[in-house]
């Protein structure tokens, strides 16, 4: 199981779920065990004595923060790149918008709302289509002009939040084109017709928000962050032998296009 998984499992229950479940798997140990009361508290112990080690370790430098793992210290922005690389590297021509390109923001999102939550098996079989289409996009995305995406959850619900995916794609006509032509997508529209003549989708919530974004009319700057949204994308571009490479569109901001004008403008000489 993935982090996107275990992220999941864990929105959908509160800390009082958590808390029964933990103090039934206690009480399991000590009713069915031939052990004394006292020895099977050990591992519980023993496991919050881990992990506040840990803790004192990484604060103090002694151990690696796997959360500052591929941050990126300073000042980024993020650019299309070049589609292709010259003599002197990929430099964008002066007077070319310094974002290179428009794009296309799709806003996907869905929520549970069966008590059952994610044992609910028409939330399951949804997230089975979904994973079709992610997948198929990532296989093709030159074809279907897609850059990548990221994923967030919903904090106005104690539980079962409201999933949310941002994804960029090179055109508003890359998008329609591949939702009408997609084999997976038509396979999760023609499910999800079929179950909602039947209302057996009304406890399921799906939406999307598209966005055209012109040349020009974007920016983007993270501080000490790794790389995540537009950052996270890749991009296909052509080195000077013709070869096909896939850029990531993060750069250096400590120094040029510090200001917001100055991302939104013009390539100077």
């Amino acid at each position: 199981m993935g982090t996107q998984g275990r992220v999941r499992i864990r929105a959908h229950f509160t800390i009082s779920d958590w808390l029964l479940i933990g103090s039934l798997l206690q009480s399991v140990v000590i009713l069915l065990l031939p052990i004394r009361p006292i020895h099977a508290f050990l591992p519980t112990f023993g496991l919050a004595l881990l992990k506040v080690t840990r803790l004192v370790l990484k604060v103090n430098g002694l151990i690696e923060n796997p959360l500052m793992e591929d941050v990126k210290q300073g000042r980024t922005s993020a650019v299309f790149p070049s589609p292709e690389i010259g003599e002197k590297g990929m430099v964008r021509p002066v007077g070319e918008s310094v974002g290179g390109e428009g794009m296309c923001i799709l806003l996907l999102s869905n929520r549970c709302n069966h008590p059952l939550g994610l044992f609910y098996s028409k939330y399951r079989e949804m997230g089975q289509y979904a994973k079709g289409m992610y997948t198929e996009l990532e296989q093709n995305p030159i074809e279907n002009g897609f850059l990548g995406y990221s994923d967030y959850s919903s904090n106005d619900s104690v539980t079962q939040p409201r999933s949310l995916s941002i994804m960029y794609f090179k055109s508003i006509e890359h998008v329609h084109t591949w939702a009408h032509s997609s084999p997976a997508h038509r396979a999760a529209w023609e499910w999800w017709d079929a179950e909602q003549k039947v209302r057996g989708v009304d406890h399921l919530t799906i939406a999307h928000e598209i966005y055209g974004v012109e040349k020009g009319k974007w920016e983007s700057i993270y501080v000490n962050a790794k790389p995540y949204d537009f950052a996270a994308t890749s991009h296909a571009i052509t080195d000077a032998g013709g070869k096909k490479l896939w850029a990531c569109p993060a750069m250096d901001a400590s120094r040029s296009f510090r200001t917001s004008a100055q991302r939104l403008g013009d390539v100077r000489g």
